[in-house]
């Protein structure tokens, strides 16, 4: 009997994980047939344009970018968020010279969740759609750092997750956030973790972007991958478009603090980065990072393509996980998560 109860449960396992497989499957190929080259390459290219002069947050360029952003949005069927009547979150920076306040914006939309439970639960999708201007020109004459894999890609993501997942909302709901003011001290998300749209115990993930640019196209970086329960996750969904997710090949470099998902970290939300594929900061690196030369026709936009599909099909993956992906035990932010989420 004891045999016969074994092999049951070792069946219903091995059901379990090919059904899993499958719906994985499934998501895969129409994320596959429904986030297109075309969309991807028509963002980026507007986003990192020289009319928008590096997208420098306070000036008209940036501005130009948060209203193609919200016309995507509406365009989609994205809505705004609860008790906003817009897609824009005010935002007052200080000016560093004066005493004045300079005027932008998050662009924050909503997708609702289809689980009348697991809806109250956000996943929050983020990365930041500023950049750093107009600098001084290089040798060839080129003053404007138009900052198209920092982070006119990541934007770019988002926005395709938020087409995406208009038409096929899963379980949880999704937030879309693009912050301001990233290249200023991570300005924008700190201001949102202060003023959230809903409250942070509501969130249970921060699934962000932030890229510096690629040297391995056969990889995707997670700076974070190793310490949440989401790793086999996100593992799962880049495989399905044929890459390797790695973790940060440069852990002396604290990226994980280094970029806007610290702020909701250190409120206890279990917050990777989820970048392009990068092995070091070799040469390939810093030719492109805050550099004129980073312009949207230097891009492989085939692996670009295939690295927001493998994103969104991890946000997927997370929004409709059972369980919702925690710290892993001893992470220096688990404390930090327990007290949010009443787990003490």
């Amino acid at each position: 009997m004891k045999y016969f109860i074994f092999l049951g449960s070792i069946l219903l396992m091995s059901f379990c994980m090919s059904s899993c497989s499958l719906a994985q499957t499934s998501t895969a190929d129409q994320i596959q047939a429904e986030v297109t080259q075309s969309d991807i390459e028509l963002n980026v290219h507007f986003l990192s344009s020289d009319e928008l002069r590096g997208r420098a947050t306070g000036t008209p360029g940036l501005d130009i970018a948060a209203r193609y952003i919200s016309s995507w949005f509406l365009s989609n069927g994205v809505k705004t968020a609860p008790g906003y009547n817009s897609y824009f979150q005010h935002v007052e920076i200080p000016r560093r010279d004066t005493s004045l306040t300079i005027p932008s914006q998050n662009v924050i939309g909503i997708i609702e969740g289809t689980d009348a439970e697991l809806k109250d639960e956000y996943i929050l999708l983020s990365a930041h759609f500023d950049h750093v201007g107009v600098r001084q020109a290089t040798a060839e004459g080129d003053s404007i750092y138009n900052g198209a894999r920092d982070n006119a890609t990541g934007v770019a993501a988002v926005m395709a997750a938020g087409k995406f997942f208009a038409d096929h909302p899963p379980k949880r709901s999704i937030i879309l956030a693009l912050w301001t003011a990233e290249e200023m001290g991570l300005i924008g998300s700190r201001l949102f973790t202060e003023n959230p749209a809903m409250p942070l115990d509501q969130i249970i993930f921060n699934l962000n972007i932030d890229n510096a640019g690629y040297n391995d196209i056969t990889k995707v970086t997670v700076v974070g991958l190793e310490r949440t329960g989401a790793e086999p996750l996100l593992r799962s969904a880049s495989e399905a478009f044929g890459l390797e997710a790695i973790a940060s090949p440069v852990p002396e470099q604290n990226l994980f603090n280094r970029s806007d998902n610290v702020h909701f970290a250190r409120q206890g939300i279990p917050a990777p980065t989820f970048s392009m594929g990068f092995t070091s900061f070799d040469e390939q690196i810093q030719r492109y990072y805050h550099q004129a030369a980073d312009e949207s026709d230097t891009l492989d936009f085939e692996y670009v393509t295939n690295y927001v599909r493998a994103y969104i099909l991890a946000a997927q993956n997370i929004a409709n996980a059972e369980e919702a992906p925690f710290w892993n035990p001893g992470d220096e932010y688990e404390s930090a998560g327990n007290s949010l989420y009443g787990r003490n």
